[in-house]
């Protein structure tokens, strides 16, 4: 049984976003047909990394505990509605998630014909260096609308510095902050999901 509609866009609290992330890993470990849809991002599996993964593991820096977010699949400008206590909308979220789809689309298919990947070979920090390039693009491209009654996500889907490679993610993550700033987006606010896991806002 894959993913559904209803399951991604039930309301939950930062908590249990971050709970409904894990059980469909879980269920992915246990079910097959899950398992194969994630690796090819087939039905809701797309949904749920570009946006759902994200907006889990900010939630709980951007929004209190007790507010519920809830994803919205379709193209209605925004990707998820955050409501308080009360049920009173207080923003809506855009997750921007910059990938190089086509190795992202190889590595799926290579994970369902064979379980692995082929070899990448280089040095610490080239992932994020390559990334650099589509970030930017994508953070243009999103300057360019409105987005004020909104808080947008960039999601930078990299690995983490390495141990004696700090200094290069270091100033990796000071270009993305310094590039993202010189963009004069038209949001309510703008943050950055850093490979760290660490939340800062632009």
């Amino acid at each position: 049984m894959t993913l559904s509609k209803k399951e991604i866009e039930q309301p939950r609290t930062p908590k249990e976003l971050v709970a409904f992330v894990e059980s469909v890993r879980s269920r992915a470990m246990e079910e097959e047909e899950l398992r194969v849809a994630g690796h090819l991002r087939k039905g809701y599996l797309k949904e749920f990394f570009d946006e759902v993964v994200p907006l889990s593991r900010a939630a709980s820096y951007l929004y209190p505990a007790d507010y519920t977010l809830c994803p919205i699949l379709g193209n209605q400008g925004y990707d998820a509605e955050v409501r308080d206590p009360q049920g009173k909308l207080v923003d809506h979220v855009e997750i921007a998630n910059p990938i190089d789809g086509k190795t992202v689309a190889d590595a799926g298919q290579q994970l369902v014909e064979r379980g692995f990947t082929d070899v990448q070979v280089g040095n610490p920090g080239d992932d994020l260096e390559a990334l650099m390039p589509i970030l930017f693009q994508t953070a243009s491209k999103k300057a360019m609308k409105d987005y004020s009654d909104s808080t947008v996500i960039f999601n930078v889907s990299a690995l983490p510095a390495f141990e004696g490679f700090e200094d290069r993610y270091e100033g990796q993550v000071a270009r993305i902050r310094r590039e993202l700033s010189s963009e004069g987006f038209r949001a309510k606010r703008v943050v950055v999901l850093l490979p760290s896991g660490q939340v800062v806002e632009i």
